[in-house]
Formats: structure tokens, C-alpha cells, sequence
């Protein structure tokens, strides 16, 4: 089914720029779904990084996606020149590490703390959304320190503008994009959850209301465009 695409923003109480959302229309699976999220630091000196991402159908509910969920992750300089790939589907992420999002480091919170200094943080989420035959909304939300682009089931969905202008709708971004700087957007700093029901209630994140399409039973059946069958990770436990 085909919703229209309606961009809410919501702001903390200082003067950021907007983030973009990118208009099309995305698949989704009854299972096996994959978020991507690609964090990025104000520069390597900066005292705190977080990326926090919720996908839910109505933020009452149990988000499919949400802080305290299972995550994949890799920080510099393990991410310098991973092979190409790691925002698809289908991606062999089975040497990233384990953990619970939201990932960074200071403030409180992360579920799964990090060195500081970083550059970057990649994160991959798999998820199922049983009712994606029949749901009548997807939305994405994002709180997160400093900049951030975001993909799902292998299509970027929105950038905060520092880093919308940097990277293009199928580039991959580089480890240290962030490198000459990008602009300093500071999270809300509420205590890590799992997940938080504050964090979303409160306001103060962006989100973006998704048009998508169900797309079938399981995201790994999609072409892997020469690449590996499946996921190893996912491989294992593929129902």
C-alpha cells in the first residue's frame, strides 16, 4: 500500500539546520528488514556522539525498531574502507560487533558505550514488522549528536543537512566525512532506556512519516547485486 510522504519537524530549543527527508517510496517485509544509521562526529576532539532511531506505525505503541534494540556496529578505524555495501540488505556484518542501541559515548545516553574520539559509527538493525501487509503508516524518528544519514532496506531515508549536502542518494559515506567538520547538533542527553518512552514523548527529535510499499515475506530474497546470498549473521537465523 502507497502513503503519502508528510515531513513533521520537530527542534530543540536552539537553531539547527533541518534535516532531508529523500521522498520515494520504500519496501518493506513482513521480516528481515534492515535499518542502517551512519553516525558522525564534529570533529574528533567533540565530548559526546549518539545516534538514537525508532521505526513504529503509531508512537503509542512498541516501536519495531527503538532504543535497547539489537544492533550491529563498527567504529573507526575498523570502518575505514570496509568493502562497499554495508547500507544494503544484504551485507556480511558478522565481524561487527554486538550491542544495544543507541551506541556512542558521554551523556548517559547509549545503551552500548564506545571509545570517545571517534569519527564515525555504523549501526545495522534487523527487524520483522508481522503486519507489514497491512499497516497504514511507517514513521521514522531520529535524536542524535551531531550529524547522521539513515537507510532502510537499502535506500537512504533522510540525512540532517549537515551531511545531506556531503554524500549523494546512493553514495555510501566515507569513514571521517565528518573529518572537516560538520555542524555541532546536540541530543536532548536523557538517561539511556530500553527503551526511554520519555525520548519520543517529549519531543525535540526529527521525523519523517515514510511512503512505502509491502514488498513480500522476508527482505533477503531482494537481489544481492553479485554480492553474498544473505547476510551471514542472518544466515543462522533466518526463520
Amino acid at each position: 500500500m502507497r502513503k503519502p510522504l508528510r515531513v513533521v519537524w520537530t527542534f530543540l530549543a536552539v537553531c539547527v539546520p533541518l534535516s532531508l527527508a529523500h521522498a520515494a517510496t520504500h519496501p518493506i517485509y513482513r521480516q528481515d528488514n534492515v535499518l542502517v544509521g551512519a553516525n558522525f562526529n564534529d570533529g574528533p576532539g567533540s565530548s559526546d556522539m549518539t545516534l538514537i532511531m525508532r521505526i513504529d506505525s503509531d508512537p503509542a505503541d512498541d516501536g519495531w525498531v527503538d532504543e535497547g534494540h539489537p544492533v550491529k556496529y563498527l567504529t573507526n578505524p575498523d570502518n575505514d574502507d570496509i568493502e562497499e555495501g554495508w547500507t544494503q540488505i544484504v551485507y556480511d556484518d558478522e565481524d561487527w560487533e554486538d550491542g544495544e542501541a543507541g551506541v556512542g559515548f558521554s551523556d548517559g545516553d547509549d545503551n552500548t558505550v564506545t571509545a570517545g574520539g571517534l569519527f564515525s559509527i555504523w549501526t545495522r538493525y534487523y527487524f520483522d514488522i508481522q503486519d507489514a501487509s497491512t499497516i497504514s503508516a511507517l514513521t521514522f524518528r531520529a535524536e542524535y549528536d551531531d550529524q547522521f544519514a539513515a537507510w532502510l532496506n537499502g535506500e537512504l531515508i533522510m540525512a540532517s543537512a549537515g551531511v545531506s549536502a556531503l554524500i549523494g542518494d546512493d553514495d555510501e559515506p566515507d569513514f571521517d566525512l565528518s573529518a572537516g567538520g560538520v555542524n555541532n547538533h546536540g541530543s536532548r542527553e536523557l538517561p539511556a532506556g530500553q527503551p526511554n518512552p520519555a525520548r519520543w514523548a517529549a519531543g525535540g527529535q526529527e521525523n519523517v512519516d515514510l511512503t512505502f510499499d509491502f514488498a513480500g515475506q522476508t527482505a533477503l530474497a531482494v537481489d544481492a547485486r553479485g554480492k553474498l546470498t544473505t547476510t551471514w549473521s542472518r544466515l543462522k537465523t533466518t526463520r
